[in-house]
């Protein structure tokens, strides 16, 4: 009887604390933890980057080196592009987005607004365990940040850069900007962030416009092999910029291409369906997907 007490009670502790460890780890913990800040001010008291926007100011003044830019249109081995979702949808749709990357046996790049990063964890946690890469797309996804002043924009990097890290547990390398041109001080306030490389991309749209199966179409038809193939997922958000006196010579200016703003969104596509029929379209073609480093990786073997 004694050692029959004696074995419940261990059990009973074996059971307490799986049920801790299984709080601790669940995809129910974490998002729960960061998905009741619903604005931005909330956000900037839990990820405070007071420390990394003092770091990234030291760097930038003590430096005039700035972030390189990745393009692509290179010459690689094999049919392979490099696709990118820039931006993030709602949880479900990411997560329908990514079984359709992961059944083709594809990988691609993500580049995510930190604070839609910090209200699904368990979509980036996801992306990573999958071998996709996560890149900085900003805090909210600004758009036209050249005109932006290299405060703003370490506010801007510093904070998606801490959330990400928190998240996967190491900071993105690479960012990418919406409708941005990259000038030397904006490459120079990316360095100065930890961002080794801007990504240019050789053919961008809107999703929502591949609903319309001629533009769909044309933008299959003009992608090739070794190309940075891009989605916007989403729209901007307004940002008040300050404007800086004087001229800024670009180091290299950012073009989408295949943009028709006339085009409407076709109702009744939803973005799943349209990234499915975007990837079936690519493979069809003999095409297929890895993210940006290894086609970058790619391009250095071929030249060697």
């Amino acid at each position: 009887m004694h050692l029959k007490k004696h074995l419940m009670f261990i059990f009973a502790i074996l059971c307490a604390l799986g049920m801790i460890y299984f709080y601790a780890l669940s995809d129910m913990f974490h998002p729960k933890q960061i998905a009741s800040y619903e604005n931005f001010t909330e956000m900037k008291e839990e990820f405070d980057v007071t420390e990394e926007i003092a770091e990234a100011s030291k760097n930038f003044n003590a430096s005039k080196t700035p972030a390189g830019i990745i393009i692509g249109k290179n010459e690689v081995e094999g049919n392979f592009i490099a696709l990118t979702f820039d931006g993030m949808d709602s949880r479900g749709n990411m997560e329908a987005i990514l079984k359709i990357i992961t059944d083709q046996g594809w990988h691609a790049s993500f580049f995510v607004e930190g604070v839609n990063a910090a209200r699904n964890t368990v979509v980036i946690q996801k992306l990573v365990q999958d071998e996709n890469l996560i890149g900085n797309y900003s805090f909210v996804g600004i758009s036209k940040a050249e005109q932006m002043t290299p405060g703003a924009l370490f506010e801007q990097f510093c904070r998606t850069q801490k959330i990400i890290k928190l998240i996967t547990g190491s900071e993105p390398k690479l960012f990418k900007l919406q409708d941005t041109r990259y000038m030397d001080e904006l490459l120079r306030a990316a360095k100065a962030c930890g961002l080794e490389n801007a990504v240019q991309s050789d053919v961008i749209i809107p999703v929502g416009q591949l609903g319309d199966d001629e533009v769909m179409k044309r933008f299959v038809d003009e992608i090739q092999p070794g190309m940075i193939v891009s989605l916007q997922m989403g729209r901007p958000v307004p940002i008040q910029y300050t404007r800086k006196k004087g001229p800024d010579t670009p180091a290299i200016d950012k073009k989408p291409t295949v943009q028709d703003k006339q085009t409407i969104e076709a109702k009744g596509s939803s973005t799943v369906e349209i990234v499915k029929k975007l990837c079936n379209a690519l493979r069809k073609k003999g095409l297929q997907s890895v993210t940006i480093n290894a086609l970058m990786e790619m391009n250095k073997q071929k030249n060697r």
